[in-house]
């Protein structure tokens, strides 16, 4: 449940948790005075899931530069046996499968 900051006429500024759909208060529970709601300047948004962390991006940054490699290591592969047109056709496999990642 978040909690709303309010200010009271004559007690001054105090907090209180409530659920989301609460109407906000109109009177102090202390004093019975007129209260105002605030804006918070401290939200504490707790972010879950994949996605949300630099460290999620750079492992799928990681991910496709190890993919990049293993294709050009077969064009190597194919460039060391000498057989140009072998070469060539895994060339353009691995550019395709790299536009891919």
């Amino acid at each position: 449940m978040p909690v709303y900051d309010y200010r009271c006429e004559n007690c001054g500024c105090f907090e209180k948790m409530q659920k989301i759909t609460e109407d906000a208060l109109s009177e102090c529970p202390s004093c019975g005075g007129k209260v105002q709601r605030l804006i918070s300047k401290n939200v504490a948004i707790v972010f879950k899931g994949s996605g949300f962390y630099a460290t999620d991006n750079q492992q799928q940054l990681k991910n496709k530069a190890r993919a990049v490699n293993k294709e050009r290591q077969k064009d190597n592969e194919a460039l060391l046996d000498g057989d140009v047109k072998s070469f060539v056709k895994q060339s353009d496999s691995s550019d395709k499968k790299i536009a891919e990642a």
